[in-house]
Protein backbone atom coordinates (compact mmCIF):
# COMPACT_ATOMS: atom_id res chain seq x y z
CA UNK A 1 0.00 0.00 0.00
CA UNK A 2 2.48 2.81 0.71
CA UNK A 3 4.44 1.89 -2.89
CA UNK A 4 1.10 2.53 -4.39
CA UNK A 5 0.53 5.45 -2.11
CA UNK A 6 3.60 6.55 -3.21
CA UNK A 7 2.99 6.49 -6.86
CA UNK A 8 0.18 8.78 -6.43
CA UNK A 9 1.25 11.42 -4.97
CA UNK A 10 3.83 11.62 -7.76
CA UNK A 11 1.18 11.43 -9.82
CA UNK A 12 -0.94 14.07 -8.66
CA UNK A 13 2.14 16.39 -8.45
CA UNK A 14 2.78 15.35 -12.52
CA UNK A 15 -0.81 15.99 -13.28
CA UNK A 16 -0.94 12.28 -14.41
CA UNK A 17 -4.79 11.72 -14.17
CA UNK A 18 -4.75 8.23 -15.89
CA UNK A 19 -1.75 6.73 -13.48
CA UNK A 20 -3.30 8.40 -10.95
CA UNK A 21 -6.78 7.02 -11.37
CA UNK A 22 -4.96 3.56 -12.09
CA UNK A 23 -3.32 3.91 -8.65
CA UNK A 24 -6.12 4.79 -6.81
CA UNK A 25 -8.25 1.64 -7.98
CA UNK A 26 -5.00 -0.25 -6.79
CA UNK A 27 -5.37 0.78 -3.23
CA UNK A 28 -8.95 0.12 -3.34
CA UNK A 29 -8.29 -3.45 -4.60
CA UNK A 30 -5.52 -6.26 -3.74
CA UNK A 31 -3.98 -5.94 -7.10
CA UNK A 32 -1.01 -7.96 -6.15
CA UNK A 33 -3.24 -11.00 -5.19
CA UNK A 34 -5.02 -11.14 -8.30
CA UNK A 35 -1.85 -10.36 -10.36
CA UNK A 36 -0.28 -13.43 -8.82
CA UNK A 37 -3.29 -15.48 -9.80
CA UNK A 38 -3.60 -14.54 -13.08
CA UNK A 39 0.49 -15.56 -13.64
CA UNK A 40 -0.22 -18.82 -11.88
CA UNK A 41 -3.16 -19.03 -14.42
CA UNK A 42 -0.94 -18.04 -17.15
CA UNK A 43 1.57 -21.17 -15.77
CA UNK A 44 -0.75 -23.16 -16.11
CA UNK A 45 -1.27 -22.60 -19.55
CA UNK A 46 2.02 -23.14 -20.36
CA UNK A 47 1.72 -26.77 -18.81
CA UNK A 48 -1.43 -27.27 -20.64
CA UNK A 49 0.91 -26.46 -23.51
CA UNK A 50 3.63 -28.36 -22.45
CA UNK A 51 1.59 -31.57 -22.39
CA UNK A 52 -0.04 -31.20 -25.78
CA UNK A 53 3.74 -31.01 -27.04
CA UNK A 54 4.27 -34.05 -25.56
CA UNK A 55 1.79 -35.86 -27.15
CA UNK A 56 2.16 -34.48 -30.38
CA UNK A 57 5.80 -35.71 -30.17
CA UNK A 58 4.65 -38.98 -29.41
CA UNK A 59 2.97 -39.43 -32.52
CA UNK A 60 6.10 -38.49 -34.14
CA UNK A 61 9.12 -40.61 -32.34
CA UNK A 62 8.57 -43.78 -29.83
CA UNK A 63 7.85 -42.92 -25.77
CA UNK A 64 7.31 -45.95 -25.02
CA UNK A 65 7.04 -44.63 -20.91
CA UNK A 66 3.90 -42.51 -21.53
CA UNK A 67 0.48 -43.74 -22.44
CA UNK A 68 -1.00 -41.07 -24.82
CA UNK A 69 -4.42 -41.93 -23.92
CA UNK A 70 -3.79 -41.19 -20.04
CA UNK A 71 -1.88 -38.05 -21.09
CA UNK A 72 -4.88 -36.62 -22.67
CA UNK A 73 -7.21 -37.08 -20.21
CA UNK A 74 -4.42 -35.17 -17.66
CA UNK A 75 -4.21 -32.77 -20.71
CA UNK A 76 -8.13 -31.94 -21.20
CA UNK A 77 -8.52 -31.64 -17.34
CA UNK A 78 -5.79 -29.49 -16.12
CA UNK A 79 -6.71 -27.15 -19.68
CA UNK A 80 -10.09 -26.88 -18.05
CA UNK A 81 -9.47 -26.81 -14.65
CA UNK A 82 -6.34 -25.50 -14.68
CA UNK A 83 -6.47 -23.12 -17.22
CA UNK A 84 -9.69 -21.55 -18.27
CA UNK A 85 -12.06 -22.30 -15.07
CA UNK A 86 -9.24 -20.55 -12.89
CA UNK A 87 -8.70 -17.76 -15.48
CA UNK A 88 -12.44 -16.97 -15.54
CA UNK A 89 -12.60 -17.22 -11.60
CA UNK A 90 -10.24 -14.91 -11.33
CA UNK A 91 -11.59 -12.04 -13.66
CA UNK A 92 -15.04 -12.71 -11.89
CA UNK A 93 -13.68 -12.19 -8.51
CA UNK A 94 -11.65 -9.61 -9.59
CA UNK A 95 -14.90 -7.93 -10.97
CA UNK A 96 -16.33 -8.30 -7.25
CA UNK A 97 -13.93 -6.95 -5.74
CA UNK A 98 -14.56 -3.69 -7.85
CA UNK A 99 -17.85 -4.00 -6.76
CA UNK A 100 -17.91 -5.12 -3.29
CA UNK A 101 -16.19 -5.84 -0.17
CA UNK A 102 -15.85 -9.21 -0.59
CA UNK A 103 -14.23 -11.76 1.74
CA UNK A 104 -10.72 -12.27 -0.10
CA UNK A 105 -9.82 -15.00 2.06
CA UNK A 106 -12.37 -17.00 1.22
CA UNK A 107 -11.42 -16.98 -2.33
CA UNK A 108 -8.10 -17.42 -1.58
CA UNK A 109 -8.56 -20.60 -0.03
CA UNK A 110 -11.12 -21.56 -2.83
CA UNK A 111 -8.52 -20.19 -5.62
CA UNK A 112 -5.58 -22.77 -3.85
CA UNK A 113 -7.71 -25.99 -3.54
CA UNK A 114 -9.01 -25.40 -7.31
CA UNK A 115 -5.30 -25.06 -8.10
CA UNK A 116 -4.31 -28.08 -5.88
CA UNK A 117 -7.15 -30.23 -7.53
CA UNK A 118 -6.40 -29.37 -11.01
CA UNK A 119 -2.51 -30.11 -10.26
CA UNK A 120 -3.68 -33.45 -8.98
CA UNK A 121 -5.33 -34.62 -11.79
CA UNK A 122 -2.08 -32.96 -14.41
CA UNK A 123 -0.14 -35.44 -12.20
CA UNK A 124 -2.23 -38.69 -11.90
CA UNK A 125 -4.05 -38.99 -15.51
CA UNK A 126 -0.59 -39.42 -17.62
CA UNK A 127 0.50 -42.19 -15.05
CA UNK A 128 -2.88 -44.09 -14.59
CA UNK A 129 -5.64 -43.08 -15.94
CA UNK A 130 -9.18 -43.63 -14.41
CA UNK A 131 -8.06 -44.86 -11.22
CA UNK A 132 -9.03 -43.88 -7.71
CA UNK A 133 -6.78 -41.15 -7.26
CA UNK A 134 -7.01 -39.58 -10.42
CA UNK A 135 -10.97 -39.67 -10.19
CA UNK A 136 -11.29 -38.18 -6.62
CA UNK A 137 -8.67 -35.36 -7.43
CA UNK A 138 -11.70 -34.82 -10.52
CA UNK A 139 -14.61 -34.62 -8.10
CA UNK A 140 -12.36 -32.22 -5.60
CA UNK A 141 -12.50 -29.89 -8.73
CA UNK A 142 -16.23 -30.59 -9.13
CA UNK A 143 -17.07 -29.72 -5.28
CA UNK A 144 -14.72 -26.90 -5.26
CA UNK A 145 -16.72 -25.27 -8.52
CA UNK A 146 -19.67 -25.55 -6.65
CA UNK A 147 -18.36 -24.00 -3.87
CA UNK A 148 -17.10 -21.07 -6.18
CA UNK A 149 -20.19 -20.67 -7.67
CA UNK A 150 -22.43 -20.57 -4.39
CA UNK A 151 -20.10 -17.83 -3.24
CA UNK A 152 -19.51 -15.60 -6.13
CA UNK A 153 -23.72 -16.12 -7.01
CA UNK A 154 -24.54 -14.27 -3.91
CA UNK A 155 -21.79 -11.35 -3.92
CA UNK A 156 -23.09 -11.01 -7.30
CA UNK A 157 -26.53 -10.45 -6.09
CA UNK A 158 -25.13 -8.34 -3.40
CA UNK A 159 -23.03 -5.95 -5.80
CA UNK A 160 -23.49 -2.85 -7.68
CA UNK A 161 -22.47 -4.96 -11.10
CA UNK A 162 -25.11 -3.86 -13.92
CA UNK A 163 -28.06 -5.94 -14.28
CA UNK A 164 -27.66 -6.29 -17.85
CA UNK A 165 -24.13 -8.08 -17.21
CA UNK A 166 -25.17 -9.56 -13.97
CA UNK A 167 -27.51 -11.97 -16.04
CA UNK A 168 -24.42 -13.56 -17.74
CA UNK A 169 -22.42 -14.44 -14.72
CA UNK A 170 -25.47 -15.96 -12.96
CA UNK A 171 -25.82 -18.18 -16.09
CA UNK A 172 -22.51 -18.76 -16.63
CA UNK A 173 -22.01 -20.10 -12.91
CA UNK A 174 -25.40 -22.35 -13.30
CA UNK A 175 -24.07 -23.82 -16.64
CA UNK A 176 -20.56 -24.43 -14.93
CA UNK A 177 -22.62 -26.55 -12.09
CA UNK A 178 -24.73 -27.97 -14.87
CA UNK A 179 -22.33 -29.28 -16.94
CA UNK A 180 -21.04 -31.61 -13.87
CA UNK A 181 -23.78 -33.71 -14.41
CA UNK A 182 -22.06 -35.32 -17.83
CA UNK A 183 -18.55 -36.62 -15.28
CA UNK A 184 -20.83 -38.19 -12.78
CA UNK A 185 -23.01 -39.59 -15.29
CA UNK A 186 -20.04 -41.17 -17.04
CA UNK A 187 -18.66 -42.41 -13.49
CA UNK A 188 -22.16 -43.61 -12.78
CA UNK A 189 -21.61 -45.92 -15.98
CA UNK A 190 -18.23 -46.72 -15.71
CA UNK A 191 -19.09 -48.24 -11.91
CA UNK A 192 -21.57 -50.12 -13.08
CA UNK A 193 -20.12 -50.94 -16.34
CA UNK A 194 -23.76 -50.29 -18.16
CA UNK A 195 -24.96 -48.53 -21.24
CA UNK A 196 -24.38 -48.35 -24.37
CA UNK A 197 -21.04 -46.63 -26.09
CA UNK A 198 -23.42 -43.66 -27.35
CA UNK A 199 -24.64 -43.02 -22.92
CA UNK A 200 -20.40 -42.82 -22.49
CA UNK A 201 -19.59 -40.32 -25.61
CA UNK A 202 -22.90 -38.33 -24.70
CA UNK A 203 -21.81 -37.58 -20.95
CA UNK A 204 -18.65 -36.34 -22.16
CA UNK A 205 -20.54 -34.51 -25.27
CA UNK A 206 -23.15 -32.95 -22.50
CA UNK A 207 -19.82 -31.61 -20.16
CA UNK A 208 -18.30 -30.29 -23.05
CA UNK A 209 -21.36 -28.25 -24.27
CA UNK A 210 -22.20 -26.79 -21.06
CA UNK A 211 -18.55 -25.94 -20.40
CA UNK A 212 -17.75 -24.20 -23.54
CA UNK A 213 -21.42 -23.09 -24.62
CA UNK A 214 -22.47 -22.72 -21.47
CA UNK A 215 -19.69 -21.65 -18.16
CA UNK A 216 -16.82 -20.24 -20.89
CA UNK A 217 -19.29 -18.31 -23.54
CA UNK A 218 -21.62 -16.52 -20.94
CA UNK A 219 -19.14 -15.85 -18.56
CA UNK A 220 -16.36 -14.03 -21.23
CA UNK A 221 -19.67 -12.49 -22.86
CA UNK A 222 -19.89 -11.29 -19.01
CA UNK A 223 -16.31 -10.11 -18.41
CA UNK A 224 -17.20 -8.04 -22.41
CA UNK A 225 -19.76 -6.41 -21.54
CA UNK A 226 -19.02 -5.25 -18.17
CA UNK A 227 -15.71 -3.98 -19.97
CA UNK A 228 -17.50 -1.75 -22.37
CA UNK A 229 -19.83 -0.53 -19.00
CA UNK A 230 -16.79 0.15 -17.02
CA UNK A 231 -15.48 2.10 -20.31
CA UNK A 232 -18.46 4.38 -20.76
CA UNK A 233 -19.82 2.72 -24.20
CA UNK A 234 -23.31 3.59 -24.24
CA UNK A 235 -25.26 0.11 -24.73
CA UNK A 236 -28.70 -0.42 -25.56
CA UNK A 237 -29.78 -2.48 -21.58
CA UNK A 238 -32.80 -4.25 -23.26
CA UNK A 239 -30.93 -5.18 -26.54
CA UNK A 240 -28.54 -6.89 -24.46
CA UNK A 241 -30.86 -8.07 -22.49
CA UNK A 242 -32.60 -9.96 -25.80
CA UNK A 243 -29.32 -11.59 -26.93
CA UNK A 244 -28.98 -12.98 -23.24
CA UNK A 245 -32.50 -14.32 -23.50
CA UNK A 246 -31.23 -15.65 -27.11
CA UNK A 247 -28.73 -17.59 -26.17
CA UNK A 248 -29.36 -18.69 -22.83
CA UNK A 249 -32.70 -20.61 -23.70
CA UNK A 250 -30.81 -21.72 -27.16
CA UNK A 251 -28.25 -23.35 -25.17
CA UNK A 252 -30.64 -26.01 -23.59
CA UNK A 253 -31.66 -27.91 -26.88
CA UNK A 254 -28.06 -26.61 -28.94
CA UNK A 255 -26.63 -29.58 -27.32
CA UNK A 256 -28.84 -31.85 -29.36
CA UNK A 257 -26.38 -30.71 -32.47
CA UNK A 258 -23.07 -32.60 -30.38
CA UNK A 259 -25.75 -35.74 -30.56
CA UNK A 260 -26.67 -35.71 -34.02
CA UNK A 261 -24.43 -38.66 -34.36
CA UNK A 262 -27.03 -40.76 -32.43
CA UNK A 263 -29.51 -40.51 -35.55
CA UNK A 264 -32.30 -38.67 -33.40
CA UNK A 265 -35.71 -38.61 -34.17
CA UNK A 266 -36.94 -36.15 -36.82
CA UNK A 267 -38.36 -33.91 -34.44
CA UNK A 268 -35.32 -33.78 -32.26
CA UNK A 269 -32.91 -32.97 -35.77
CA UNK A 270 -35.10 -29.77 -36.04
CA UNK A 271 -34.87 -28.28 -32.57
CA UNK A 272 -31.19 -28.77 -33.16
CA UNK A 273 -31.59 -26.88 -36.37
CA UNK A 274 -33.44 -24.24 -35.03
CA UNK A 275 -31.12 -24.30 -32.14
CA UNK A 276 -28.08 -23.36 -34.11
CA UNK A 277 -30.15 -20.87 -36.66
CA UNK A 278 -31.14 -19.26 -33.59
CA UNK A 279 -27.50 -19.08 -32.22
CA UNK A 280 -26.23 -17.70 -35.56
CA UNK A 281 -29.26 -15.08 -34.99
CA UNK A 282 -27.37 -14.08 -31.24
CA UNK A 283 -23.77 -13.19 -33.08
CA UNK A 284 -25.66 -11.18 -35.68
CA UNK A 285 -27.36 -9.41 -33.15
CA UNK A 286 -23.61 -9.08 -31.20
CA UNK A 287 -22.04 -7.95 -34.31
CA UNK A 288 -25.35 -5.08 -34.98
CA UNK A 289 -24.45 -4.11 -31.81
CA UNK A 290 -20.96 -3.78 -31.62
CA UNK A 291 -20.49 -1.80 -35.24
CA UNK A 292 -21.79 1.48 -34.44
CA UNK A 293 -19.84 1.51 -31.12
CA UNK A 294 -16.52 -0.25 -32.68
CA UNK A 295 -14.26 3.36 -33.01
CA UNK A 296 -15.23 4.24 -29.33
CA UNK A 297 -14.23 0.94 -27.96
CA UNK A 298 -11.00 0.03 -30.33
CA UNK A 299 -9.80 3.66 -29.23
CA UNK A 300 -10.22 2.31 -25.38
CA UNK A 301 -8.51 -0.75 -26.07
CA UNK A 302 -4.66 -1.40 -25.14
CA UNK A 303 -3.47 -2.08 -28.93
CA UNK A 304 -2.69 -6.04 -27.75
CA UNK A 305 -5.77 -6.10 -26.34
CA UNK A 306 -7.37 -4.77 -29.71
CA UNK A 307 -6.04 -7.53 -32.09
CA UNK A 308 -6.65 -10.17 -29.33
CA UNK A 309 -10.19 -9.98 -28.70
CA UNK A 310 -11.11 -9.12 -32.57
CA UNK A 311 -9.62 -12.60 -33.45
CA UNK A 312 -10.84 -14.20 -30.48
CA UNK A 313 -14.33 -12.43 -32.11
CA UNK A 314 -13.63 -13.83 -35.48
CA UNK A 315 -12.89 -17.32 -33.83
CA UNK A 316 -16.34 -17.04 -31.99
CA UNK A 317 -18.09 -16.69 -35.13
CA UNK A 318 -16.17 -19.22 -37.09
CA UNK A 319 -17.13 -21.32 -34.05
CA UNK A 320 -21.10 -20.16 -34.44
CA UNK A 321 -21.24 -21.24 -38.13
CA UNK A 322 -19.66 -24.43 -37.85
CA UNK A 323 -22.26 -25.34 -35.41
CA UNK A 324 -24.84 -24.13 -37.32
CA UNK A 325 -23.92 -26.07 -40.50
CA UNK A 326 -22.88 -29.55 -38.45
CA UNK A 327 -26.69 -29.58 -38.72
CA UNK A 328 -26.98 -30.29 -42.59
CA UNK A 329 -27.36 -33.98 -42.87
CA UNK A 330 -24.41 -34.35 -46.00
CA UNK A 331 -22.24 -32.54 -43.59
CA UNK A 332 -22.90 -33.69 -40.05
CA UNK A 333 -20.80 -36.70 -40.10
CA UNK A 334 -17.50 -34.76 -41.13
CA UNK A 335 -17.79 -32.98 -37.47
CA UNK A 336 -18.15 -36.54 -35.62
CA UNK A 337 -16.97 -38.67 -38.48
CA UNK A 338 -13.45 -37.71 -38.63
CA UNK A 339 -10.89 -36.69 -35.68
CA UNK A 340 -8.75 -33.86 -36.78
CA UNK A 341 -12.03 -31.88 -37.41
CA UNK A 342 -13.32 -32.78 -33.66
CA UNK A 343 -9.94 -31.57 -32.78
CA UNK A 344 -9.67 -28.52 -34.63
CA UNK A 345 -13.22 -27.11 -33.19
CA UNK A 346 -12.51 -28.11 -29.86
CA UNK A 347 -9.27 -26.21 -30.18
CA UNK A 348 -10.68 -23.40 -32.03
CA UNK A 349 -12.68 -22.47 -28.91
CA UNK A 350 -10.59 -23.54 -26.42
CA UNK A 351 -7.32 -21.72 -27.84
CA UNK A 352 -8.58 -19.05 -30.57
CA UNK A 353 -11.64 -17.82 -28.84
CA UNK A 354 -11.33 -18.50 -24.83
CA UNK A 355 -7.82 -17.90 -24.32
CA UNK A 356 -7.17 -14.89 -26.84
CA UNK A 357 -9.78 -13.60 -25.35
CA UNK A 358 -8.81 -14.46 -21.66
CA UNK A 359 -5.11 -13.25 -22.29
CA UNK A 360 -6.36 -9.83 -23.70
CA UNK A 361 -8.51 -9.26 -20.38
CA UNK A 362 -5.99 -9.46 -18.52
CA UNK A 363 -3.49 -7.38 -20.30
CA UNK A 364 -6.25 -4.41 -20.46
CA UNK A 365 -7.09 -5.06 -16.78
CA UNK A 366 -3.23 -4.43 -16.05
CA UNK A 367 -2.95 -8.15 -14.35
CA UNK A 368 -0.73 -9.13 -17.04
CA UNK A 369 1.75 -6.30 -17.85
CA UNK A 370 2.05 -5.36 -21.52
CA UNK A 371 4.46 -2.57 -21.74
CA UNK A 372 7.97 -4.13 -22.60
CA UNK A 373 8.03 -5.62 -26.20
CA UNK A 374 8.89 -8.73 -24.61
CA UNK A 375 5.65 -9.12 -23.30
CA UNK A 376 4.10 -8.00 -26.71
CA UNK A 377 6.33 -10.79 -28.58
CA UNK A 378 5.30 -13.23 -26.87
CA UNK A 379 1.70 -12.75 -26.90
CA UNK A 380 2.26 -12.91 -30.76
CA UNK A 381 4.59 -16.12 -30.43
CA UNK A 382 1.37 -17.56 -28.53
CA UNK A 383 -1.05 -16.26 -31.64
CA UNK A 384 0.58 -17.35 -34.57
CA UNK A 385 1.01 -20.26 -32.53
CA UNK A 386 -2.75 -20.69 -32.13
CA UNK A 387 -3.39 -19.68 -35.90
CA UNK A 388 -0.78 -22.16 -37.44
CA UNK A 389 -2.47 -24.79 -35.26
CA UNK A 390 -5.77 -24.44 -36.26
CA UNK A 391 -4.48 -23.41 -39.78
CA UNK A 392 -2.50 -27.00 -39.73
CA UNK A 393 -5.43 -29.04 -38.19
CA UNK A 394 -7.99 -27.44 -40.73
CA UNK A 395 -5.78 -29.02 -43.40
CA UNK A 396 -5.30 -32.42 -41.82
CA UNK A 397 -9.40 -32.28 -41.08
CA UNK A 398 -9.44 -32.13 -45.19
CA UNK A 399 -7.47 -34.64 -46.11
CA UNK A 400 -9.16 -37.06 -43.61
CA UNK A 401 -12.09 -36.29 -45.12
CA UNK A 402 -10.77 -37.31 -48.32
CA UNK A 403 -9.02 -40.50 -46.98
CA UNK A 404 -5.89 -38.94 -47.53
CA UNK A 405 -3.05 -38.75 -45.48
CA UNK A 406 -0.50 -35.87 -45.48
CA UNK A 407 2.95 -37.24 -44.01
CA UNK A 408 4.63 -34.01 -43.04
CA UNK A 409 1.49 -32.77 -40.88
CA UNK A 410 2.29 -34.24 -37.71
CA UNK A 411 5.51 -31.90 -38.10
CA UNK A 412 3.76 -28.71 -38.43
CA UNK A 413 1.61 -29.55 -35.60
CA UNK A 414 4.30 -30.19 -33.03
CA UNK A 415 6.21 -27.51 -34.51
CA UNK A 416 2.84 -24.67 -33.82
CA UNK A 417 2.67 -26.62 -30.31
CA UNK A 418 6.18 -25.46 -29.40
CA UNK A 419 4.86 -21.99 -30.28
CA UNK A 420 1.75 -22.26 -28.07
CA UNK A 421 4.30 -23.59 -25.42
CA UNK A 422 6.76 -20.94 -25.87
CA UNK A 423 4.51 -17.88 -25.99
CA UNK A 424 3.06 -18.08 -22.46
CA UNK A 425 6.99 -18.66 -20.82
CA UNK A 426 8.12 -15.94 -22.41
CA UNK A 427 5.01 -13.95 -20.87
CA UNK A 428 5.63 -15.24 -17.88
CA UNK A 429 9.30 -13.72 -18.24
CA UNK A 430 8.53 -10.55 -19.32
CA UNK A 431 5.85 -10.64 -16.18
CA UNK A 432 9.22 -10.71 -13.99
CA UNK A 433 11.20 -8.62 -15.94
CA UNK A 434 8.99 -5.46 -15.54
CA UNK A 435 8.13 -6.15 -11.86
CA UNK A 436 12.25 -6.22 -11.12
CA UNK A 437 11.93 -2.92 -13.42
CA UNK A 438 9.24 -1.46 -11.42
CA UNK A 439 11.16 -2.34 -8.04
CA UNK A 440 13.92 -0.04 -9.76
CA UNK A 441 11.37 2.94 -11.08
CA UNK A 442 9.81 3.33 -7.24
CA UNK A 443 13.25 3.50 -5.80
CA UNK A 444 13.99 6.39 -8.49
CA UNK A 445 10.53 8.29 -7.30
CA UNK A 446 11.03 7.88 -3.90
CA UNK A 447 14.87 9.71 -4.33
CA UNK A 448 13.72 12.44 -6.15
CA UNK A 449 10.61 12.93 -3.86
CA UNK A 450 13.47 13.13 -1.60
CA UNK A 451 15.70 15.36 -3.50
Amino acid sequence: MKKEKYIADYALDHNDAPLVARTLRSMRIPLQTFRQWARLTVLNLCLVAAAGVLLRYKILFPLPSVDHKNLLHGHSHFAFSGWVSLALFTAITYILAENKQIALKRYTALFWLTQLAAFGMLFTFPFMGYKVVSIAFSTLSIVFSYAFAWVAWRDIASSSIPGMVRCWFYAALAFYVLSSIGPFHLAYLMAGKSGSQAWYIGSIYFFLHFQYNGWFLFAILGLFFYQLHNMGVPLRRKYVWFVFRILFFACFPAFLLSTLWMQLPPVLYWIAAMAGLVQVGALLLIIKLLVPLRNKVLLQLLPATRWLWSLALLAFSIKILLQAISAIPSLSYLAFGFRPVVIGYLHLILLGFVSLFLLGYYVQQELLYNGSSFSAFALGLFTIGVILNELFLFVQGIAATMYTSISFINYLLFGAGILLFAGPLCLLLAQYRVTEAAGLTLHTLRQTQSN
